[in-house]
């Protein structure tokens, strides 16, 4: 049995040659190209051949197109994978991220992106999460890191006064370069 699209309106005619010509959604563009060479008494595997598509996505978008007219054109995208993680989870992680580590007991003074992910599964918030994961979870939340720094802090106890009490460097005389280390 041949199939065919339904006879088309003038004004749907006129729609699929504009969508085929100028449309932007590749999509919309070929299934606008197999509805008008149906609508031309193309057969089916004649139209398989011209355009290099199977006959029974061919079927398909023609009996598509009979029941619903032109908006059949427009793709059906679906969602995708639901999430892994629930809202609260998520907000959990985000909140334990805005948390400096030594307040929340932790040992270091910024997070690392393996180190969050070892807290939060250490606090039992999610059982495992990958670091990709956790990158995009931090990343909707606009919530980003930099690199540390080589040192973070010393176990010295006059490291702070050190620190801003440093020796200034020695003038250079006569515009002879000052030898500093004897």
């Amino acid at each position: 049995m041949t199939i065919f699209v339904r006879d088309l309106t003038q004004e749907e005619g006129n729609r699929l040659k504009r969508i085929a010509r100028k449309g932007a959604d590749p999509v919309q563009v070929r299934r606008a190209l197999l509805i008008l060479a149906s609508a031309q008494k193309m057969k089916v595997p004649e139209i398989s051949r011209l355009y290099h598509i199977s006959g029974e996505h061919i079927r398909h978008t023609i009996h598509r197109f009979n029941q619903e007219g032109v908006p059949s054109l427009k793709p059906k995208y679906c969602g995708g994978r639901p999430p892994t993680f629930t809202p609260e989870e998520r907000s959990e992680i985000i909140e334990l991220a805005q948390i400096p580590p030594k307040v929340a007991g932790y040992p270091f003074t910024n997070w690392s992106l393996f180190k969050l992910k070892q807290a939060v599964e250490e606090r039992k918030i999610v059982s495992s999460i990958s670091i990709e994961t956790l990158r995009v979870i931090l990343g909707e939340a606009k919530i980003t890191y930099q690199n540390t720094k080589t040192w973070k802090d010393s176990n010295d106890p006059d490291f702070a006064s050190k620190k801003t009490n440093r020796r200034p460097l020695p003038e250079p005389t006569n515009g002879r370069a000052c030898n500093l280390y004897g």
